[in-house]
């Protein structure tokens, strides 16, 4: 069920107390299947909770996301992040725990170029795989005294996405292939840092070519950083999959080669078994694209793009499947 806009935003009037007066209004900017983000008018605030429907990525802990995103605000100055603002873990307030942030300026892309980066497709693209690779090794050069606990090993990652994998029925081949990694994890590059775990572009903030944000933190953990690495590069080469227009095209746009060299000459790292992260990242991916699909097959969720899902996810493990094969 969709959320009560008029209700949050009375809500938030009456747990507000030094700034609830001047709220005109919450309109929804993201909300279904992960976290729900709304855009608190009035005070230009965000407001981030829970979806209010069955999610592909339980849980959705607001607290963790909460000391996640204070934690690397204090210790991790390089990457890019709103204001962190008050946390309530008073679910009846409205409904759900939830946190604030302040609003940043920027817009993110995923599937289309925008315009002030398709008329500078070298230096412009290039400067856009700098900053976000600038933002990401200062992240993983971030204490991990300073990151709240929790984490998996490379080999617990891959248990844990076999273990969501064969919950929604997934199509075997994924699930072989994550046994594989199981059995046979990827090398690691060191002692463990925190990690993103879902730092791809689409998850990044742009104004005027500058990079204002680094959005989504609900996967972070502390782990090895070539899985952040891996997933960057698993959107290269998608084949039907591809995303379309999504930028990777552009002459300025680093190969994953060159992902590779900067992540190590930032880092001081040795990259190793890099093919092979990117195989866990896919199928990470294609773990959640099972659930989706999975809770529209069962007829918990009615949402059409859990439908579509079961659409694409053939083609998606197809591609997997042959990437698994190549990394060995």
């Amino acid at each position: 069920m969709a959320r009560d806009t008029n209700a949050l935003a009375e809500g938030l009037r009456g747990w507000l107390k030094d700034r609830g007066e001047r709220i005109t209004g919450v309109r929804t900017l993201s909300a279904g299947h992960s976290n729900e983000t709304y855009l608190v008018e009035g005070i230009n605030e965000i407001l981030r909770m829970p979806p209010s429907e069955e999610g592909l990525l339980p849980p959705y802990d607001m607290v963790r996301q909460h000391e996640v995103l204070t934690a690397v605000a204090g210790a991790a100055p390089g990457v890019p992040l709103p204001p962190i603002l008050e946390l309530c873990t008073d679910a009846d307030v409205l409904g759900d725990q939830f946190f604030l942030m302040g609003c940043i300026p920027g817009e993110a892309f995923e599937y289309a170029v925008p315009d002030w980066l398709a008329v500078d497709p070298v230096d412009g693209a290039n400067s856009v795989c700098t900053q976000w690779f600038d933002a990401l090794a200062a992240l993983h050069a971030m204490p991990v005294s300073a990151m709240p606990p929790g984490g998996r090993t490379v080999q617990e990652e891959a248990q844990h996405w076999l273990t969501v994998s064969q919950g929604s029925q997934a199509d075997p081949r994924l699930i072989a292939i994550l046994e594989n990694l199981v059995k046979s994890p990827p090398r690691t590059s060191g002692a463990p840092t925190p990690v993103h775990g879902d730092p791809k572009h689409g998850n990044c903030l742009w104004q005027d070519g500058k990079l204002t944000g680094l959005l989504d933190w609900e996967m972070a953990q502390i782990s090895e950083p070539l899985l952040d690495l891996g997933y960057i590069q698993l959107f290269h080469d998608q084949g039907d999959a591809a995303l379309a227009n999504a930028g990777f095209e552009l002459p300025g746009w680093w190969s994953p080669q060159r992902m590779t060299d900067e992540w190590e000459k930032r880092t001081g790292r040795t990259a190793v078994d890099v093919d092979r992260y990117v195989v866990l990242g896919q199928a990470k991916i294609s773990a959640i694209i099972s659930v989706g699909a999975h809770l529209f097959n069962s007829g918990r969720i009615a949402d059409p793009r859990f439908q579509a899902f079961g659409a694409v996810l053939p083609a998606y493990v197809t591609l997997l499947d042959k990437r698994a094969q190549a990394a060995g």
